[in-house]
């Protein structure tokens, strides 16, 4: 007889306003096309600082995310009468892996829970009640009546910004069959000895029983061949038995990072020492590893690492609901390693035990949180308290057994008051007493970082700390990376220095990026699940009425070019900090709600979007483990400059590296040591290490242009590459031609000179008084979503005419890269519809504002260039004296031939400048 009894099948569902269907189980409403009609309702999430933005809400359909076809808050009752016989010797337990609040009854007699939650499978024992003919009724209430509903409604958990507040039952479901005394359940946890490297297995054994019991259980740990023998006894109910396992484990069985290594423990009761066989079996599989703060930093089997995690927000628009087979969570997974990624966090969720199962094989860590997102007053109601202390306890007992669960987090972004602080006391010390195996801490990002780091908390992840910053963008286009000067040499040293004063423990930073990419509709044709992208639509639609179309790829490969030109600057400057232990991102997958925030490298579908810029292995060439890096002053430089930069290796491999640093540049080799017999230079394992300074004079280069140059450094085989832009001499000194009209404004000399058929360069200062109908516009593309962050202007980037004449002897690409910062930062000017520009400023979806930088028209009889960049304030620049001098030459030029033509007072109302 198996000892599971299926309950998968059709079912009969009743709904809160009397209506009944037919529904299959597994599953949800949703995938059993039932429900009602979703419909915008309330504001995106909880924060206090949320501002509505008026492009997005105005729509009749929902503009900020994914639309459920089919959507359902409240009680669904899922009715059926039991088939099957059941047998009088065994006990039997109702087991629903995966769904909202449930309740059961049998017969109309209410069943109560041994266990469940959101992120824990529901366990009810229905021995005795259960019998063919028997009807089963299981509520489903996904309204979490009784608890702390907005808590949770706002968490990746149950959510319709990611994975929808579904209904139903997932994953597992049905009758599990056991003995009259069983075994419930076998934890083990490892303990490494710091003295001398040998392990001890901490082994707890559940044993369930519906009656007093004496036996003998022997354990069995396989690959280990260690056993241990324990004559217990017990009463009703649940009792648990310790035994501790002294075991020389060699290294080939410790479980590791990308070596996914499990170990098996068998255990088995024998009754009556043996005379009548053994009662119960069950086997286990679990990982030994350490995970621990050692000095301050996260280590894994005592060796420092690196951790390169991504944020999950349970985004599945497919099933609206995470995958609950290992095959499927494995192709999840092994998508993220091909991105570089070591670690996944799970914001504001858990997922199911086969998310666990995949990764203990692939060798990723995981850290879950719990159903929990409040900003405000975390824990402060009791029934919310009551609620986390349940779920929290049932995640750390359910998915013990698995190595890559290291760490956890009681939820995102959560604030507590005076009255939330003793719970968030008690349960980090609960956390402490029920397993020393993982690292705990009160929330990811707690309070915005604006307090600091809890001592009570095993690592502190978060944007800042007090202030100081610990990545470089933020909401509102804050952060080094848009307001300083670019150069290689940004880290977070002294922001660890000042947590240092107060905390000790590991620390990392928190959804770093969130640079948004416009949208690739390619994806809209993936759709035939439960959701559909009617915010994609009404994007595309948008689009196709601005004539913008045809070329929309062009912009979408331009914002995702420099989105990934601000993930490696964020990963490296977290990689050039001594003391951080890793780097959190947000995200690689596009997130499908908040307004909208495409920040990914992969679709919602979590398929890499069909452009260069999201192929994994640009991603991982700098998102990995080892990685040279060139602490560069600048990416500018005049031709007749010394280039001079230190280098260091950050190895966060297994172990140490040896090896000389090697230059190139224009196939130019560089050696920075004495002779092949010196001695090579050895990077320490978890450690950031000087392997030399390069000194290149740029003259000897043999340029004969201005030029983009590869600058690649290489160390015992470990590559990275630094674009640089090198000018000419002659470059840097800009005369204004003879010929051209230099003004700020329209004004009747300008007029006049057109009227001559003369050239005018039309150069305001870059102000909002000066162009008035103007935006100011970033370096890099929006934070987040212009639909939760409704205050930022919106600009994302520029798309650059490259094969314009007047790039001729200026090196770009059609996007933008570290040449064009100062530019970039100005103001864009917002023109009339069909205007093209040679420089354009790309528009957040929400407005798809027609802007630029750089335009030309025949205007009366003459000609003129415009430019709202501010050069002549920019001089200070090589790269903008150069870009003035390309000017300067190209509208003196034969070649300055304008396309579009304009009228004087059209272009002067364009610019406004006298309005």
């Amino acid at each position: 007889m198996s000892n599971f009894l299926s309950l998968a099948g059709e079912w009969e569902v009743k709904l809160a306003d009397g209506s009944r269907h037919k529904a299959i189980l597994p599953g949800t409403l949703d995938t059993n096309n039932i429900g009602y009609e979703d419909k915008p309702a309330k504001k995106l999430y909880q924060d206090e600082n949320y501002i509505e933005n008026e492009a997005l809400s105005a729509s009749k359909v929902i503009a900020t995310r994914f639309t459920r076809n089919h959507t359902y808050e409240g009680k669904a009752v899922f009715r059926r009468v039991c088939d099957q016989e059941m047998a009088g010797e065994k006990r039997y337990f109702l087991i629903a892996e995966r769904a909202r609040v449930l309740e059961l009854s049998i017969d109309g007699v209410s069943v109560p829970s041994i266990s469940g939650s959101l992120s824990t499978p529901y366990i009810f024992e229905v021995t005795g009640l259960l019998h063919k003919g028997a009807v089963i009724e299981i509520t489903s209430d996904n309204s979490y009546e009784g608890l702390p509903h907005d808590n949770i409604v706002y968490s990746s958990a149950a959510t319709d910004e990611t994975q929808t507040n579904w209904n139903g039952i997932i994953g597992r479901f049905g009758l599990l069959i056991r003995e009259r005394t069983f075994i419930e359940s076998i934890r083990v946890y490892p303990k490494r000895s710091l003295e001398d490297g040998r392990w001890i297995l901490d082994t707890e054994v559940c044993i369930e029983s519906d009656k007093w019991f004496r036996e003998k259980l022997e354990l069995e740990f396989e690959e280990l061949g260690r056993t241990g023998t324990l004559e217990i006894a017990g009463t009703a109910g649940k009792s648990y038995f310790k035994m501790s396992i002294d075991a020389g484990v060699p290294d080939d069985l410790l479980w590791d990072e990308y070596e996914g290594r499990l170990c098996h423990v068998r255990a088995v009761l024998i009754k009556n020492a043996g005379k009548e066989g053994s009662s119960d079996v069950l086997e286990e599989a679990f990982g030994i590893r350490s995970f621990e703060d050692i000095d301050g930093h996260l280590c894994l089997n005592g060796r420092r690492i690196f951790l390169r995690s991504e944020a999950n927000c349970a985004v599945f628009p497919e099933e609206g609901h995470p995958p609950v087979s290992v095959d499927a969570w494995k192709e999840v997974i092994r998508t993220y390693m091909g991105y570089g990624v070591n670690c996944l966090r799970f914001h504001s969720h858990c997922p199911p035990e086969e998310a666990f199962m995949a990764a203990d094989e692939l060798g990723i860590m995981m850290q879950p949180e719990l159903s929990h997102w409040n900003p405000a007053d975390a824990f402060s109601d009791q029934t919310a308290a009551g609620y986390y202390r349940r779920e929290l306890s049932e995640i750390i007992r359910t998915y013990a057994n698995h190595p890559s669960f290291v760490m956890m987090t009681f939820g995102n972004e959560l604030q507590y008051k005076e009255d939330g602080a003793p719970i968030v006391k008690e349960l980090l010390k609960l956390c402490h007493e029920m397993d020393k195996t993982r690292l705990f801490a009160f929330s990811s990002n707690a309070f915005y970082g604006e307090k600091g780091a809890d001592p009570d908390s095993d690592f502190y992840t978060a944007m800042r700390y007090k202030g100081l910053p610990m990545r470089a963008t933020f909401d509102g286009m804050q952060g080094y990376l848009n307001n300083e000067y670019p150069n290689a040499c940004h880290n977070y040293d002294d922001t660890v220095a000042e947590i240092r004063k107060e905390y000790e423990g590991p620390v990392y930073s928190f959804e770093v990026g969130q640079f948004e990419v416009l949208p690739d509709f390619k994806e809209i044709d993936l759709f035939h699940g439960v959701t559909r992208p009617d915010n994609l639509g009404l994007i595309k639609e948008k689009v196709a009425k601005k004539g913008l179309l045809d070329n929309w790829e062009k912009w979408v490969e331009a914002t995702g070019e420099l989105s990934l030109l601000g993930y490696r600057e964020e990963v490296e400057a977290a990689l050039r900090s001594r003391d951080y232990s890793g780097i959190s991102l947000l995200g690689l997958q596009d997130f499908p709600g908040q307004g909208t925030a495409l920040v990914g490298m992969l679709n919602s579908h979590l398929v890499p979007k069909p452009y260069s810029f999201a192929e994994p292995g640009r991603f991982r060439s700098f998102f990995t483990d080892v990685l040279p890096l060139v602490y560069l002053e600048k990416y500018t430089y005049v031709e007749d400059e010394v280039l001079r930069a230190k280098v260091r290796v950050a190895n966060y491999s297994k172990g140490d590296i040896e090896g000389r640093l090697e230059v190139s540049v224009c196939k130019q080799k560089y050696v920075f040591y004495e002779n092949e017999e010196d001695k090579p230079d050895i990077c320490k394992q978890g450690s950031l290490s000087d392997v030399g300074e390069i000194e290149i004079s740029l003259s000897k280069l043999g340029l004969k242009k201005n030029s983009a140059v590869d600058l690649h450094v290489s160390f015992a085989g470990f590559d990275n590459t630094y674009r640089i832009f090198v000018y000419m001499p002659g470059s840097q000194n800009p005369v204004k031609p003879a010929n051209v009209h230099q003004t700020k404004v329209l004004d009747n000399e300008a007029r006049k000179v057109l009227e001559n058929g003369g050239v005018v360069f039309l150069a305001p200062d870059s102000s909002k008084e000066e162009i008035p109908s103007s935006i100011k516009s970033t370096f890099t593309t929006d934070f987040w979503s212009v639909g939760t962050f409704a205050s930022q202007e919106g600009s994302m980037g520029l798309l650059i005419d490259d094969k314009h004449p007047l790039f001729r002897d200026y090196p770009t690409d059609f996007y933008t890269d570290y040449q064009w910062f100062m530019q970039a930062s100005q103001r864009a000017i917002i023109l009339p519809e069909g205007i093209k520009s040679i420089v354009t400023v790309m528009d957040s979806y929400a407005y798809l504002r027609n802007m630029g930088m750089l335009l030309e028209f025949n205007c009366l009889k003459g000609k003129v260039f415009i430019s709202s960049m501010g050069l002549h304030d920019l001089m200070d620049y090589p790269e903008c004296r150069a870009l003035l001098s390309s000017i300067y030459e190209y509208i003196s030029s034969e070649e300055f031939v304008p396309e579009r033509s304009i009228d004087f007072d059209e272009l002067k109302k364009m610019i406004c400048s006298e309005c």
